[in-house]
């Protein structure tokens, strides 16, 4: 038969297994570019012409083919995919790829993030609890306000993730470039830059997520865990900000050295809470 039901397109689409493959696709490029422009960066050279053009298609197939997967699992589950961890983890990796594709003729350091921060994403998606599978949406979870609240949250995840990468690449060019003092200060100004927008997008998503809960669960602030560290991380990053009282993070190395160190708690209000703590928000 040419046309299938809804649920035999279902389980199809559940057997389907090329997001671990696409994982691996995705990190070995991206340390691969990775490596390759802090050795430029480091001799004071320009990435290669063809390297970045060929980084940028590919890029642009991996988004593509990722919209696609995230627009069908949409229509086949009737619903907007953020209701577990496989489905944020797909979010954020599309995330990633579209602030790349945005951004990175501003930054040409985009492209090897963008590649790596995809493949991490999509390999924490099969990993741990996370369900791959298409199943009915928990009532709780139905709220549109739930999809803005992750929606605005994983945009301040992938930006300091990029902040942190950036640090990474400003801690690695001081370790092994005598001269590279003015790519320092050019990616902290950058990295200071989408600090704005990341703390922003994060106070906002606490906001919003403090609506959602009311509605749920009849109060906006439980002392959840997760709920908890994300004010923390919110705190932590909103420091850097404040130049005039905390002059150290007007320091280049500083300010790297903050944002990769800040960045754990990034990964423990997502990771930690989630296997250590538990809570209401151990679902994604």
């Amino acid at each position: 038969m040419l046309f299938r039901s809804n649920a035999e397109i279902v389980q199809i689409y559940n057997q389907l297994n090329v997001v671990k493959p696409l994982a691996f696709v995705c990190l070995t490029l991206g340390l691969l570019l990775f490596a390759l422009y802090v050795y430029r960066f480091s001799m004071q050279q320009k990435p290669n012409r063809i390297v970045r053009y060929l980084s940028f298609a590919g890029l642009l197939l991996m988004f593509i083919f990722l919209s696609v997967l995230i627009a069908l699992r949409g229509v086949l589950s009737g619903y907007f995919p953020l209701s577990n961890g496989y489905e944020v983890m797909h979010f954020l990796a599309w995330t990633a790829l579209l602030l790349t594709l945005l951004f990175y003729r501003r930054f040409q350091m985009l492209l090897p993030f963008g590649f790596l921060l995809c493949g991490f994403s999509l390999l924490v998606a099969t990993m741990g609890e996370a369900n791959p599978q298409i199943t009915a949406l928990k009532p709780v979870l139905s709220s549109p306000l739930l999809s803005v609240h992750v929606v605005v949250i994983m945009f301040s995840y992938a930006l300091l993730a990029f902040i942190m990468l950036n640090g990474l690449t400003a801690i690695l060019l001081h370790c092994f470039s005598e001269n590279a003092q003015r790519q320092i200060e050019r990616l902290k100004t950058i990295s200071h830059l989408m600090l704005y927008p990341a703390v922003f997008c994060l106070a906002v998503g606490i906001f919003v997520g403090a609506i959602w809960a009311n509605l749920s669960w009849g109060r906006y602030w439980g002392w959840d865990p997760k709920e908890v560290w994300a004010l923390i991380t919110l705190m932590i990053y909103s420091l850097a900000l404040h130049t005039d009282s905390l002059p150290m993070f007007r320091k280049p190395m500083f300010f790297h050295l903050f944002a990769v160190v800040a960045f754990l708690a990034v990964l423990f209000t997502y990771f930690g809470v989630n296997f250590l703590l538990g809570g209401l928000h151990s679902y994604a």
